[in-house]
């Protein structure tokens, strides 16, 4: 990543390596010789384990002319019953590059007091998906039983870091959070959703940080909501060296901003001349505008260069090798993308992004590695790209950047000197309107009315067809046939699908939103009911499946969603000859709300009948990204008539 490249600071190394005080862990791990077994109160004794403690220590320490972090990690764990036995019985400890293991210890509390200790022996490493773990077993756990066991690891530099105390499958009742560093060295830490932090203090020759909080409830998964960013947690970062100067703040967003500018923007002389000679294979017509030269160059790159951020080495960011490869990391294709605007004369700001599914960027507390998303946006359009996410194409970036807040740099020259000026802006989704699900359905019967003939048509704008274009792109036509299939699938279940056909399926389509278009004859014998005499027809069927909301335990997330959208729905009945509709009220909805006269979020579906043609309109709004919670039993009733209308049938009956 960069920000390894960047934060690798000599005289930060050296202020660190000067200091000769360390923490001694061995004396302040609050490791009890005869512990006893903490009493669970409620609400949380009907969880399936309960955290006891969560502690986490980190301190800085120099060791032969390098700088290490050595992290200590206490917990205490009660186990209520078998599920929670299940959870503890195996213990993983994580082991990210460069890490040592430096001590654990472990043990069983049974209920009756027994203490059964870990064995180091039965200590075992495994590798899985490229991540190392230590792994043991833990003995005699039961019901009522206390799991108890700590750790030191030894870890590489850096000079960021965050910790979430906070977790989806069990509460704690208390954690704590120390960081130790030279008293010559200041960090800041911040805690978010009810992590208290404390200011530094200087304690003789260590300063210290210290953070807690009790009582912390397990943070269940909710729908239409992001979890993430609602856990409790403390981020750090250094701020401050004072044997230097104790007046000026170190890392700052306006440092990040110049550096990663002078990084993405400077090429030598052996790129520049790659970088020419790539981009004379970029042909534009006469008087093109700039927004088609970004959609162009963006298309050309995406379609010639491999994007794998798992290349390392000097090479994967250096244009000449790229090029002549085709292939880059997330930073060397950033680095291509500049120099290709530069040469095409595009204005544009590099954007550092957040991310609202997990943790944005905080304009107070400077932690370099929340800066880790990159956009490019043109202020001539106002629009964005993202350069590695191949299966987009502007203006469209993935949507999760959208509605943060981002680092924009613009780019100045101060004589011959070339840097950037950073500002936070809001990076905005495209407007509510461009965003659609839209549907059209036209409904004939056979002769015997036993098979319903659907003509349909999938109509998806904006983000909804991100999830589809890039079947169009990457998947050979075998897949894709089977692909749409599926799709079509949902709407009446059958297999009997013909005369598929996709309109508006390439990727360059994002430029003016086209609908892309999925279109099928289905034959279906699964929406039709014989009662009697009588038929039962599942007209809401035609519209999917739909989620259906219930709320067992009081909401705690506000509503967030992907992004806003409409779903305009169109169904054409063609009633058969000698048959009435006799319950066609059951297709009226009217769940709505509005601000200001402006609907924020409804499901209104109605109908008009001409002779033997019904047609039905339904149109479900969600305008806004976010609900407030207040607002969530109205959002869960819009969601719910959807659900509702998708269990309609119609009865027909002879006249």
């Amino acid at each position: 990543m960069i920000t390894k490249k960047i934060i690798a600071i000599p005289y930060v190394l050296a202020s660190l390596v000067a200091s000769a005080q360390t923490f001694d862990y061995a004396s302040n791990t609050e490791w009890a010789d005869k512990p006893s077994l903490h009493a669970v109160h409620k609400p949380y004794d009907s969880s399936s384990a309960v955290g006891i403690l969560d502690e986490r220590r980190i301190e800085y320490r120099s060791e032969n002319d390098n700088v290490f972090i050595y992290e200590y990690e206490h917990f205490i764990v009660k186990v209520m019953n078998d599920d929670g036995i299940e959870m503890f019985n195996k213990i993983y400890i994580p082991l990210y590059k460069n890490a040592e293991l430096q001590s654990v210890q472990a043990r069983t509390i049974s209920k009756d007091g027994k203490l059964i200790l870990l064995d180091a022996a039965n200590i075992k490493e495994m590798e899985e998906d490229g991540q190392k773990y230590k792994l043991f077993a833990l003995e005699g756990l039961e019901p009522g039983s206390e799991v108890e066991y700590a750790y030191t690891v030894k870890r590489d530099l850096s000079l960021f870091g965050s910790e979430t105390f906070q977790r989806n499958n069990m509460p704690y009742l208390h954690a704590k959070f120390t960081l130790i560093s030279p008293a010559y060295l200041r960090f800041e830490a911040k805690g978010y959703n009810g992590f208290h932090v404390s200011a530094d203090s200087a304690i003789g020759e260590r300063r210290i940080i210290a953070g807690y909080s009790d009582d912390i409830d397990q943070m269940d998964d909710e729908k239409y909501a992001e979890t993430d960013p609602y856990l409790q947690r403390v981020d750090y970062k250094l701020s401050y060296n004072l044997s230097q100067n104790a007046a000026i703040r170190m890392y700052t967003w306006k440092e990040y901003a110049k550096k990663t500018y002078a990084y993405y923007t400077t090429r030598s002389p052996k790129e520049q001349k790659a970088l020419d000679d790539f981009a004379s294979k970029i042909k534009f017509e006469q008087n093109i505008t700039d927004a088609k030269k970004v959609l162009e160059t963006e298309d050309y790159v995406k379609n010639n260069i491999n994007v794998n951020d798992d290349l390392i080495g000097t090479e994967a960011d250096n244009i000449e090798f790229i090029v002549k490869k085709k292939a880059a990391n997330n930073d060397g294709i950033v680095k291509l993308f500049a120099g290709l605007f530069d040469k095409f004369g595009i204005d544009y700001q590099i954007v550092f992004a957040g991310t609202r599914t997990g943790y944005t960027i905080d304009e107070d507390l400077e932690n370099w590695n929340r800066a880790n998303k990159v956009l490019f946006y043109f202020p001539a359009t106002g629009k964005f790209i993202s350069p590695s996410n191949i299966e987009l194409r502007y203006p469209y970036i993935p949507f999760a950047y959208t509605n943060t807040k981002g680092l924009f740099l613009k780019g100045t020259v101060i004589g011959d000197f070339k840097t950037a000026i950073g500002t936070f802006a809001n990076i905005p989704i495209e407007p509510f309107d461009q965003h659609a699900l839209n549907m059209e359905v036209d409904v004939r019967f056979n002769a015997d009315v036993d098979t319903a003939i659907v003509r349909s048509q999938q109509i998806l704008k904006g983000y909804p067809a991100t999830s589809y274009r890039p079947i169009y792109h990457f998947l050979p036509e075998d897949k894709q046939d089977e692909a749409n299939k599926q799709i079509i699938k949902d709407i009446a279940g059958d297999e009997d699908i013909s005369n598929i056909k996709v309109e508006n399926s390439a990727l360059t389509d994002f430029f003016d939103n086209k609908p892309l278009i999925i279109s099928a004859d289905i034959k279906s014998t699964q929406l039709i009911e014989r009662a009697g005499n009588k038929i039962l027809f599942k007209v809401g069927a035609l519209i999917g499946p739909q989620e259906q909301m219930y709320q067992e335990k009081p909401r705690r997330l506000p509503v967030e969603l992907p992004f806003p959208h409409v779903l305009n729905r169109k169904l054409v009945l063609h009633i058969p000859d000698g048959y009435v509709v006799k319950n066609l009220d059951d297709l009226k909805m009217n769940i709505e709300y509005k601000e200001n006269g402006i609907t924020t979020m409804g499901f209104v579906s109605s109908y008009t009948r001409n002779d033997n043609v019904i047609t039905i309109s339904i149109n479900e709004t969600y305008s806004q990204i976010n609900y407030p919670l207040s607002a969530f039993e109205d959002f869960k009733k819009v969601i719910n008539a959807s659900a509702d209308f998708n269990k309609v049938v119609l009865i027909l009956d002879k006249k």
